[in-house]
Parts: C-alpha cells; structure tokens; sequence
C-alpha cells in the first residue's frame, strides 16, 4: 500500500479511511494527537511519543481505551502493509468519542482512535530555514498536544505568507505559576521547538503550560549534556533570539536544523562547529537507534 490508515478497527487508504461527521473532532476539536517518524521500518522514540500522548489524553480527561501494546500493534500492523518503509510519518488521536453536537462530555461516548502512516523523507538538514515573529495568542495549555491547532495554523501560513519556513511564536507577556512575569519572550515556533547556542550554552524555554514538550528538544538536552554542552532551560526574549550565535529548530520531522535569518535579518552562522557537532549527535542516534 502507497499509505494506510485506521478508524475505530477499519483498516484503508487514508483516501479511502471515512470518519462519522458526529465525531467530536470534527466539530469542536475535542481530542489530542501525537507524530512519530519510522526510520529504517523501526519507530523512532515511540515510547516517549506515547507518554506525551498518554499524558495528553489524562489532561484534557479523555479515558482512553487502548493500552500502549494495542496502539503499538495497530501502528506495527499499518507500517508493515506499506511498500515503502525506509523514513515513514505516523499520525495517531483521540477523540473524546462519537455523539451529538453538545459541549459537555458525553455519557457513555467510547474514544475515537484514528492513526495513518505514510512515507515521509527526511527534510534536507543542511538548508537553513529562514524564521519570521509572530504574536503567541494561543491559550495556556500549549502543553497539550490538541488538535484544536487554530492560532499555529495562522502562525505557520504567516510563515507561508512571508517567504519563510517557520513562524517563531513571542508572548509579549507571559505570568508563570509562582506569578513571575516576562516580556518579550520565545515560547515556540508554529510546530517545532525553538533554541539557541549562546557562548557554548544551549539555551532553550523551560518545560510548562506554555510550550510542547518535544520529544526531539528533549533528546537535544540530554546529548548536551551527555557530551559536556552546558544546557540552560529558560525563557529567550526577542532581542537575545536576534543575538544568538546559532538558533535551532528542531521537532520530530525536522529533527534539528539551523535558522540564517528572523524577519528578513540574517542570524547565527557565529558558532557553526557546535552545531554541526550537536546536529550529528542526534543524526547518529536515530542511526543507532533505528538500526
């Protein structure tokens, strides 16, 4: 098969795959989802991309009922119909379930679980990307992986819209739980994470209700620091995201590439050797891993 898809134990084409037009995703986004990336016929960091989706079900109050062994066995069944499995993209959600349009749970409504796989390349990791601001007005559960994607939706067409690759997301006020208050700052781009290599440091936003915990940001924190690169987990202004010496975007798909401009100025290209080190860290371990 070209790709194949799921529903609810029905197994098609994604063109073919159909969704009942009561399913709570359709009309209010009601669910979550999470991306994974299939190198060599193996899932790459699976495991974590289930406890975030597992995580996110438990805090929009979803109850799931697939256990982590029938998602993965759904997922293996799918990859293994497809006639190209060398890089693969995996989509999975959840949906609260399949009942008539009200806004409070339905009772008795059994989650919806939809999953598709499908060749994916690797995107060209020397290019770097060219980034544009845009304000942060999503609300304060960034955290969740929702579906209900709307303010990164209009962030990332801006990108579009400008000639640029990704839109870096900037609240211009942002009050955490202990009531400290910062202007001005990066919380994330329209689906990546965003950091910075400043003086040899890796510096990138602190996990909390107003970022996605990534599962490759995570990766990226562990092999600095498994490799003597000093990691500092905290919010960058705008001003400190124009000075970096290197800026980095990194997520499951793009797994971690470069900026050489923000808002039609050129940035970083200051310390390309930690980067190109930092890059190959993490190219080496989807190797290793997905041998």
């Amino acid at each position: 098969m070209k790709n194949a898809a799921y529903y609810n134990g029905t197994i098609s084409t994604i063109e073919e795959i159909r969704i009942p037009l009561e399913d709570r995703a359709v009309y209010f986004g009601d669910g979550v989802y999470d991306v994974a990336f299939c190198h060599n016929g193996k899932p790459f960091l699976i495991d974590e991309h289930f406890d975030r989706f597992y995580n996110s079900c438990r805090l929009i109050r979803i109850d799931f009922p697939y256990t982590r062994e029938e998602l993965r066995n759904i997922i293996g069944e799918l990859i293994s119909r497809l006639d190209d499995r060398e890089d693969v993209l995996i989509y999975w959600q959840a949906s609260r379930g399949t009942a008539p349009r009200n806004h409070p749970f339905p009772k008795d409504a059994r989650a919806n679980l939809l999953v598709y796989v499908k060749p994916k390349k690797i995107t060209k990791l020397d290019e770097p990307m060219k980034l544009c601001t845009v304000d942060d007005i999503r609300y304060e559960m960034c955290n969740v992986k929702t579906i209900n994607l709307i303010p990164n939706i209009l962030a990332a067409q801006t990108a579009v819209d400008r000639g640029c690759d990704e839109a870096v997301q900037i609240r211009r006020r942002l009050f955490e739980d202990d009531g400290t208050e910062y202007r001005d700052v990066i919380t994330e781009g329209a689906h990546t994470n965003i950091s910075v290599l400043k003086d040899g440091v890796f510096v990138t936003a602190p996990l909390g209700r107003f970022i996605l915990p990534g599962i490759a940001r995570k990766h990226l924190i562990e092999l600095c620091r498994a490799n003597g690169i000093e990691v500092l987990e905290r919010y960058i202004t705008r001003g400190e995201l124009m000075d970096a010496d290197e800026v980095l975007v990194s997520s499951t798909t793009t797994l971690v590439r470069r900026a050489c401009e923000i808002d039609g100025k050129p940035v970083g290209g200051r310390d390309t050797e930690l980067f190109d080190r930092l890059q190959r860290l993490y190219i080496d371990k989807l190797d290793r891993d997905c041998m």
